[in-house]
């Protein structure tokens, strides 16, 4: 193989690094807000503390890998084999919202639990939605990346009340079956390029010096 071939190779796998979907994990922790009162007297109450993360692909078609959710008493609930979803809105793509808004909503009707107050398994969410007044906070369609989360601001997070954990047990009065939290700090972090994918270009480099060496020799 000539070495401008091998050197293009290297040019289009660098540039597909730069432009490669980023894997996102989402940490945060909170307080509860309200509680239902189906759930209540089994160690969860208004200002228990929580902790929450998600993953999920830039340009993974809406698909989240991982979402959890946990609770100073000790309860829990994972995403379940099926996954979850993330719904992503900008101003080009209102769909039925009736103002001009930016934002994301996951779910996860899919998950596995412990029981709290005999009860087990619930639907999650998380959501952050923005009013467009500063500017949009993203300009497209796609699930945010590490640049996008940058504009993301504790107070835009907390602007819905879009964080709960719904039991669906209550067809009457929905509140009695869930549990709602503000969310007081995160964190968002771009996982690295795995490195198989590292090792593959450092070999391509490598392979364009041993050609070159061939040659002088």
């Amino acid at each position: 193989m000539k070495k401008r071939h091998i050197l293009t190779i290297i040019a289009l796998f660098l540039t597909s690094l730069s432009t490669n979907a980023q894997i996102i994990n989402v940490n945060y922790s909170g307080v509860v807000t309200d509680i239902g009162s189906l759930l209540t007297g089994d160690g969860i109450a208004v200002g228990t503390t929580m902790n929450g993360s998600f993953t999920y692909d830039t340009a993974g078609g809406g698909v989240v890998d991982e979402f959890s959710t946990s609770f100073a008493n000790g309860f829990f609930a994972s995403i379940g084999p099926s996954g979850g979803t993330i719904t992503v809105q900008n101003d080009q793509m209102n769909g039925s919202a009736t103002l001009p808004a930016d934002g994301f909503r996951i779910n996860a009707n899919d998950t596995t639990s412990n029981t709290l107050n005999g009860y087990a398994n619930p639907d999650m969410q998380f959501g952050i939605r923005q009013q467009n007044i500063d500017g949009q906070l993203w300009d497209d369609t796609l699930p945010p990346d590490l640049n996008d989360w940058s504009l993301i601001t504790l107070a835009a997070i907390n602007a819905p009340d879009w964080r709960w954990l719904d039991f669906g047990l209550s067809t009457t009065n929905f509140p009695d079956d869930q549990i709602r939290w503000e969310v007081t700090e995160f964190s968002v972090s771009a996982v690295p390029v795995p490195a198989a994918v590292w090792l593959f270009g450092t070999a391509l480099i490598g392979f364009v010096g041993y050609s070159r060496r061939r040659r002088i020799s």
